[in-house]
């Protein structure tokens, strides 16, 4: 039979996805082939990428920036060769963004570097990762949909 949810269980949950943040090394870093991104420069990158398209504005209101700190942000990662603005083909007042080519190989290596970490943590025993990426993508969902 399932343990009872506790508030206890939840605020461990929360406290070791953090410490698992922290080991990964969300930025990569030591990695050279990596191009190195402050946190901020780091949720928007991710939001570009999986969201190739979106405005500056649905940016700011998908990540919960502040727009002058995602308008900073995306400067910094333009002037970095991450991300490429573009006028929208139906308004061109409007801007969408895109990650580049070298933002691909640079998150390419970023992947490889955490499944590299995460592969020699769990030693072999990789039964529970699809469940657990499913429970972690929920929860996920369930903090973006609050915090509308």
């Amino acid at each position: 039979m399932d343990r009872a949810v506790t508030d206890d269980l939840l605020a461990e949950l929360a406290d070791v996805v953090l410490r698992i943040a922290r080991e990964v090394d969300p930025n990569g870093a030591r990695l050279p082939e990596v191009v190195p991104l402050t946190g901020t420069e780091a949720l928007v990158m991710r939001w570009v990428d999986r969201n190739p398209g979106s405005t500056p504005s649905a940016v700011a209101d998908a990540t919960a920036l502040k727009r002058s700190n995602t308008s900073v942000a995306l400067g910094s990662l333009v002037a970095k060769g991450m991300v490429e603005r573009r006028p929208h083909p139906e308004d061109a007042r409007t801007v969408q963004l895109f990650s580049t080519p070298l933002a691909g190989q640079s998150i390419a290596r970023l992947h490889a570097h955490w499944s590299g970490v995460l592969r020699s943590a769990l030693a072999g025993d990789e039964r529970d990762v699809d469940a657990t990426v499913a429970l972690l993508t929920r929860i996920d969902a369930g903090l973006r949909d609050a915090g509308r």
